[in-house]
């Protein structure tokens, strides 16, 4: 689980919902979520989007190495609406 992502994307997006669901994960790993989501909550919209917009380009490029590894495949070969379909294929027999 990255934590990163998750206090990126609920700053993003719900940034009053955000610290209640905090609570929700078991201890050691909400005293992680907390301590990401303190050193991001004071960061400007803008550098926000950024490191948003870093963690979903370095995800995307695992994914496309796993389709070469498991299939022999380029992610971007493919056409666009087959993309998404294969790279959650991946995830979920992959990992």
């Amino acid at each position: 689980m990255n934590l990163e992502s998750i206090c990126l994307l609920g700053l993003l997006r719900c940034p009053d919902q955000l610290e209640p669901s905090l609570k929700l994960l078991a201890n050691p790993v909400r005293e992680e979520a907390e301590k990401a989501l303190s050193s991001l909550k004071q960061l400007p919209k803008p550098e926000l989007l950024r490191r948003w917009a870093k963690l979903r380009e370095e995800e995307w490029t695992k994914l496309g190495e796993s389709a070469v590894t498991a299939m022999g495949l380029q992610l971007n070969a493919l056409a666009p609406a087959f993309r998404l379909w294969v790279a959650s294929w991946l995830v979920d027999h992959h990992g």
